[in-house]
């Protein structure tokens, strides 16, 4: 049996509809932003780099001049990730970086501080559990992550960097908003103390109908960081809740989609889910060393139930994570140059249980699942500025992963398996003038398949997947003044059993690994402040997904496309400050044609393209801020998602309705 959910027991939640004005939590100013040194942390140590090798910052004022209304909306429009609806049930976008289609979100990375929330399932990262008012910066590293991170991060890295409790003026914020579909959103954030002793809150609740019918969800966030800073140490807590109640619409079948877009077939389908985290960071520094350690816990319990015809699937998850993970960062010169050693050891056990019940007419069938991973790592990271204008960063990484799953009630043994596993990387910068950069990155990485891709519904069963490679190459250019800033990557990545659900084998399809595959594809960024009144962006992906190899079913898909993967995506932004107090944002957002999920075969036509447009107003008076948006200006009406209803010979596909246009109002109040 496939582990992604059918289309019947699945649904969307999309909370697009409001969004407070501002959506950071940080009192924005009108003025134009000046190029400086950034703090960033892709060494997994804060760094000041003038220039970060191909990644994209987003700042927390970028998001509050934006026009996105949630973090997955920021990622898209501000950092071209591509998204689309989320099969769970779950207000969390799935992301993917590089063209991964629906496993997009099993090979793209997702931290806060550098701790990941990527999880041991098929579900997306919980990015809605992260408030927008809690953000100081976003970083989106593309390529390998694997190195400093381990698995999943083929695609790259997104690492969400929260406000700091120390370091800033004591202040916070307030915002409320209504919008379309019985929206309504309450935000809060504040932070206090000195550069000794700090600490920040955070907290909000969205209410929404959404678009769909069967679509209401409720979505509570709270969080909190105390932090102690004595000369040469620091140390910080963080703890943060979040809760979920959703209902779920299921998909539109072509005819309901062109008839009844509203719709829903599963009138009785929820979901709930119900998580927890908190970690201790603490950080020393010895002459010329940086020693620092995070240890971490989170939780999760969800519980989701579905109806169909003649029978339900009720399911009770709950799942634990504790890591600990130590590193050291040595500054200081190798043969007479500039040098960066970072080394550090990864460890994490992760506990896993579901509970489940397929009922019906006359009969229950309860099974239990237990599972458990380990993994164990050690990794080295060296820069090395070889002359004043070429920097050379060499690393690699060890990991050992142990996984055992056991499944009650059916007569399946438990399963085990332990890998050894390696990843490696090498990149050379060059400045060529004080704007102008080029650099090469070439490395490998790994990803191990989860608890749902390895499961076992009917005997007899297939030993547990093995991890999936792949040979990661990218050239790029980037050049930077005050005004301009621009970015060109070309990348190409060839993949060895890479795991994927494969529509075309078995009766009802099942994960497995792949023969060969590849990624290839050309990235552009750019930004211009115009005037000082006038900022203007563009995003532009080309990204050619294929299967190199292959037959299923009788069905040759060498050559073929990857299913939901679009060729070409873009975004362009303009910021215009018409008066010293009102500003006006129009974001535009191209998604290219695509293959249907389950298309393997590529022998139905492409899902269309879609373009849709989103703008808002907002006007500053002292420090209160009024706002006003419109999402999906022109009205247009589209789905992110759908699969197909046969894979050998399709006829038809079932979608998932993105909401039409919509509209909110906001006010906010910042000390």
């Amino acid at each position: 049996m496939h582990r992604r959910p059918a289309p019947a027991q699945t649904g969307t939640v999309v909370v697009s509809t409001l969004a407070a004005l501002i959506q950071s939590g940080i009192c924005v100013a009108d003025t134009p932003p000046v190029l400086d040194r950034v703090v960033v942390t892709a060494t997994r140590f804060p760094a000041a780099l003038e220039q970060p090798v191909g990644m994209t910052i987003i700042t927390g004022e970028d998001i509050a001049n934006s026009t996105a209304t949630s973090l997955g909306e920021v990622l898209s429009r501000l950092g071209g990730v591509h998204i689309r609806q989320n099969l769970a049930g779950t207000p969390d976008q799935p992301l993917d970086l590089r063209g991964f289609g629906v496993s997009g979100d099993q090979n793209t990375l997702v931290l806060i501080n550098g701790q990941r929330i990527t999880e041991n399932e098929l579900v997306s990262a919980r990015i809605s559990a992260v408030p927008l008012n809690s953000i100081e910066r976003i970083e989106i590293l593309r390529g390998s992550g694997s190195v400093l991170y381990g698995s999943g991060g083929t695609g790259g890295t997104i690492n969400i960097v929260t406000r700091a409790a120390i370091g800033h003026p004591p202040g916070g914020s307030v915002s409320a908003s209504v919008g379309s579909y019985k929206g309504s959103e309450l935000r809060a954030a504040a932070n206090g103390g000195n550069d000794q002793l700090g600490f920040a809150l955070f907290g909000n609740r969205t209410d929404t109908d959404n678009y769909r019918h069967n679509n209401q969800a409720t979505v509570d966030n709270i969080g909190a960081e105390f932090a102690l800073s004595e000369g040469p140490s620091r140390a910080s807590l963080r703890v943060s809740g979040n809760r979920q109640r959703v209902r779920l619409p299921g998909p539109r079948s072509e005819s309901q989609f062109r008839d009844d877009p509203r719709g829903t077939s599963t009138p009785d389908d929820f979901g709930k889910l119900d998580g927890w985290d908190a970690t201790l960071n603490a950080q020393h520094r010895i002459g010329s060393i940086d020693l620092a350690a995070d240890l971490g816990y989170r939780e999760k319990s969800s519980e989701y139930f579905n109806a169909f015809s003649g029978g339900s699937f009720a399911s009770d998850v709950n799942a634990h994570v504790t890591s600990f993970t130590p590193r050291a960062k040595w500054s200081g010169a190798l043969a007479g140059m500039q040098n960066i050693l970072i080394a550090g050891f990864d460890w994490a056990d992760w506990d896993y249980s579901n509970r489940s019940v397929f009922a019906g007419d006359g009969f229950s069938a309860p099974t239990s699942e237990n599972a458990n991973q380990r993994n164990r790592a050690a990794y080295l990271q060296n820069n090395l500025q070889l002359a004043a204008a070429t920097r050379l960063t060499l690393g690699a990484r060890h990991e050992r992963v142990e996984l055992t799953t056991a499944e009650s009630e059916t007569p399946i043994p438990a399963r085990s398996r332990s890998y050894s596993l390696n990843a490696w990387e090498a990149g050379l910068r060059h400045d060529i003038t004080a704007a102008l950069a080029a650099y090469v990155r070439i490395g490998r990485s790994f990803r191990v398949a989860n608890v749902d891709e390895v499961r076992c519904a009917f005997p007899p069963c297939q030993a547990l997947l093995e991890p999936q490679t792949s040979h990661d190459r990218e050239i790029g250019i980037e050049y930077r003044t005050a005004d301009l800033a621009a970015q060109l990557a070309l990348f190409d990545i060839s993949l060895n059993r890479e795991i994927h659900f494969n529509r075309l084998s078995g009766f009802f399809g099942q994960n497995e690994n792949l023969p060969r595959t590849r990624r290839r594809g050309v990235e552009i960024e750019t930004s211009l402040a115009a005037s000082r009144t006038l900022d203007l962006s563009a995003r532009y992906a080309y990204t050619r997904a294929e299967f190199r190899d292959g037959v299923f079913g009788g069905v040759v898909i060498a050559g073929n496309d990857v299913p939901a993967v679009p060729r070409h995506r873009a975004n362009a932004s303009v910021n215009w400050l018409a008066l010293p107090s009102t500003r006006a944002v129009l974001s535009v957002t191209y998604t290219g044609a695509q293959r249907y999920d389950n298309d393997q075969a590529n022998r139905f036509r492409n899902m269309p393209a879609y373009t849709v447009a989103d703008l808002k107003l907002t006007h500053t008076i002292g420090k209160v801020t009024l706002g006003a948006g419109i999402n999906n200006l022109f009205d247009r009406r589209y789905y992110s998602y759908a699969l197909v209803d046969d894979p050998l010979s399709p006829t038809s596909f079932n979608a998932y309705t993105e909401a039409r246009r919509n509209g909110y109002v906001s006010v906010g109040y910042c000390w």
